[in-house]
């Protein structure tokens, strides 16, 4: 199974999840669970299996990286919406992650830059998001659902495309495109406004933790043991990690 097919099947499959998550317990704790590295942890693995522990290994490591444009793209969707409807806030958001990546990609972070900006995006970004509060959840239209996964199907298309043509950085990168966040945050501004978008992204701040630490533990295993023994690894920590930062409410 290639890495579009998995994601295509997977992220699809997920957006359903975190959307029937969101109804039973809120936003806020849909957009924790969709934050856990289900998409990237998977696509890393198809990568090391297709190309070797090495080039898995640069993909994990440009991941990282690649947590810096994701919560930038999370941080300036929640201040578009404020202002815009979701079919302003949405590009123009994935304007600021293009940038971002163009900008990486230039640069070639070293090891030590791109953990400082993985980890100053993470604790920053939260701090810098407008503040919401849980609303009344708007009542469902009965093509949500599907429209949702279709968006998201088409969405991975494209971020799978970015990654296949550009090797193991661009790889990495891809990995971390933000397609759940974008489809989901933009179906809840459509439906339930600039609060309920913004309730899934800081949700999905806290989460993204755990993908901070499968990346760090997947690029620092990867070159030293087995591939197995690096994905479990990697897994566990992502799980712990993931389990420390859940919402309070």
């Amino acid at each position: 199974m290639n890495v579009l097919l998995l994601k295509v099947l997977l992220v699809p499959s997920l957006i359903a999840l975190v959307t029937l998550a969101g109804r039973r317990w809120g936003q806020r704790l849909a957009g924790w669970l969709g934050g856990f590295p289900i998409v990237a942890g998977p696509v890393l693995l198809v990568l090391a299996i297709e190309n070797g522990n090495a080039f898995a290994a640069e993909a994990a490591f440009a991941a990282l990286v690649g947590l810096a444009p994701a919560m930038l793209f999370y941080l300036a969707y929640t201040h578009f919406a404020i202002r815009v409807r979701w079919f302003v806030a949405a590009p123009a958001a994935l304007a600021c992650w293009v940038a971002a990546i163009g900008a990486l990609h230039l640069v070639q972070p070293t090891l030590w830059l791109g953990l400082l900006l993985g980890a100053g995006a993470l604790w920053l970004v939260p701090r810098l998001m407008p503040t919401a509060k849980a609303g009344e959840s708007p009542t469902p239209h009965p093509a949500e659902l599907a429209s949702r996964m279709v968006v998201g199907a088409a969405v991975t298309v494209f971020s799978s495309e970015l990654g296949r043509r550009g090797g193991a950085q661009l790889s990495g990168y891809a990995a971390l495109f933000p397609s759940i966040g974008l489809v989901v945050a933009t179906f809840n501004h459509a439906q339930g406004g600039a609060q309920a978008a913004t309730l899934f992204l800081r949700g999905m701040t806290r989460g993204m933790w755990s993908v901070a630490s499968f990346c760090l533990t997947l690029m620092l295993v990867l070159p030293r043991a087995s591939m197995g023994v690096a994905f479990l690894a990697a897994t566990l920590v992502a799980m712990l990690t993931h389990l420390l930062s859940r919402p309070a409410s």
